[in-house]
């Protein structure tokens, strides 16, 4: 068969011989325009277009192996084997495609010096060229201008995101990542069961061990996350670590927590050992210690098993545990060599982070109420004396609440109140029911201010002269009303029965001094 070859770049033109059934098998690409018929070869034409030089090697490669001719196979070079790739590749010859895949892994910093253009090698290459790299062979390329690297990377952050990749650089994968409208943090499926959330997001599992839940936040896109990681970065490199590490995760022997390799400086602890107060001291404390860094509270318990401190250090990590294998010694070693690049600062939350659209969304599902003066400024911090005093203060609004509002659950008398039954007697019992539901104190839906509080004021003072009294209204079972009306009337009793509990736990909790001062200040409040 002859070949005619014409480089248009050269202005040349060449004719190159070659037995069709060895074309046909080197060349898989001809295969499908060579008919089989030995007649009808003299009418194929052949003509390639391409670099006189490349095909003269292509040439010399496909009769390595003839008998006779006694030639060398032709060898690979810094210089040509991106011109022979992708002519190899068109021409269907896989052996040659994947020896200069194997160079280009071994030689990738000679190949990008030289005058090559690499923008011609197509996504199905880059990527087989990638898999070939590890994460630390991709990152010690050198490359001044940028020929291939970033696009090294590239494929190394989708492959981050494939589910059904199995990754040797990186056992978490990015594919369930997901940003917590709560604490914020960036989580994946195999994370957030290990990562703790703010403290009302604390559960307990079946065997007693303490589980974070997270609640993912509806207008968080992992691509603009991925744009703006660039934007920031100015570095695919960079975005590559970044994200390694936070979908990466070890365990601090120091805390005892797992924590993403971003946060490896995040281990808190204070300088300070706790000192607990004696007990001649203020109620307020309630056994609590103090630590005189920074005059944090601490219980002496600690039931979240959160990390605490003022200052932050390193994580260590044992590798002498028999639970650290060779997978996590493997991303311990990554971390510490890449630190600078995977490691985020710890900075408190700049002004501007209050206008994020998505801040609105994280409001309704806090079921926690952050006090700054006991948690700090930075956000997701806690104590173990903060999370108790949340729930305390959790249980006074509830006692609060329920003083304030008025307890109805429709037994004022309706039409349908009245059975089947009792239809017969019913104009005879409507003056009856006239006079008692005037009697009945009407329900106050749109009363001022101040008549509630005066209303309040008396209800406090015959609440307070006793706790165990409760006065309520001695009803009994009225024959004469329906068997709805009776049953509203003895849940309204039961309802009014929990008020006064509550309220009786919370002066026994907080003291007489405490109940009071929360109603001075909601009267305050409510005069205003």
């Amino acid at each position: 068969m002859v070949i005619h070859v014409c480089d248009e770049t050269k202005n040349l033109k060449q004719d190159f011989t070659c037995p069709r059934d060895l074309l046909v098998k080197e060349m898989r690409y001809f295969a499908e325009y060579l008919s089989v018929d030995t007649q009808r070869w003299e009418e194929v034409d052949i003509s390639v277009h391409c670099d006189v030089q490349i095909f003269d090697w292509l040439m010399n490669y496909v009769r390595r192996n003839t008998a006779g001719e006694n030639k060398d196979k032709p060898r690979l070079e810094p210089s040509n084997v991106i011109s022979i790739l992708i002519s190899s590749e068109f021409l269907k010859m896989d052996t040659l495609v994947e020896e200069c895949i194997q160079y280009c892994h071994k030689h990738m910093s000679a190949i990008v010096a030289t005058p090559c253009n690499m923008n011609c090698i197509n996504s199905n290459l880059a990527t087989r060229i990638t898999d070939l790299f590890n994460h630390n062979e991709a990152d010690d390329v050198r490359d001044k201008k940028d020929k291939f690297k970033s696009k090294l990377f590239q494929k190394k952050i989708e492959r981050l995101f494939d589910p059904g990749y199995q990754n040797r650089d990186s056992p978490g994968n990015a594919s369930t990542l997901y940003r917590c409208a709560l604490c914020l943090k960036l989580l994946t499926k195999d994370t957030e069961k290990k990562i703790s959330c703010v403290p009302g997001k604390i559960n307990v599992d079946s065997r007693g061990e303490i589980i974070y839940t997270h609640n993912r936040q509806k207008c968080w896109d992992v691509h603009e996350y991925i744009t703006g990681l660039y934007e920031e970065l100015k570095s695919w490199v960079l975005v590559y670590w970044r994200i390694w590490g936070t979908i990466n995760y070890l365990t601090c022997s120091r805390c005892q927590q797992v924590f993403m390799c971003t946060e490896l400086t995040h281990c808190k602890y204070h300088p300070v050992s706790v000192s607990y107060p004696g007990m001649g001291t203020d109620r307020g404390w309630h056994g609590a210690g103090l630590y005189p860094c920074c005059n944090q509270r601490a219980l002496r318990f600690d039931p979240t098993g959160m990390p605490k401190g003022c200052r932050n250090r390193d994580h260590v990590v044992n590798t002498g545990d028999e639970n650290c294998d060779e997978v996590q010694i493997g991303v311990l070693d990554d971390l510490l060599l890449h630190r600078d690049a995977v490691c985020l600062s710890v900075t408190p939350p700049s002004e501007g982070a209050g206008d994020d659209p998505c801040a609105v969304e994280r409001l309704p599902d806090c079921e926690v109420l952050l006090e700054p003066t006991l948690l700090g400024p930075l956000r997701g911090d806690c104590s173990p004396f903060s999370l108790w005093k949340n729930w305390s203060l959790q249980l006074r609004q509830q006692a609060q609440q329920s003083e304030d509002e008025e307890y109805t659950t429709g037994s004022e008398v309706t039409e349908d109140e009245v059975g089947d039954e009792e239809e017969l007697s019913k104009h005879q019992g409507e003056a009856v029911k006239k006079s008692r539901r005037a009697q009945r104190p009407l329900k106050k839906h749109s009363s001022s201010p101040n008549i509630q509080l005066k209303d309040k004021a008396v209800k406090s003072q015959s609440r307070d002269n006793n706790p165990f009294i409760v006065s309520m209204q001695k009803s009994k079972w009225d024959a004469t009303r329906s068997m709805r009306y009776n049953q509203d009337a003895q849940r309204e009793e039961d309802q009014y029965r929990m008020i006064e509990i509550i309220s009786h736990l919370t002066k026994m909790r907080f003291g007489e001094e405490e109940h009071n001062k929360m109603k001075d200040t909601k009267e305050v409040s409510m005069g205003c």
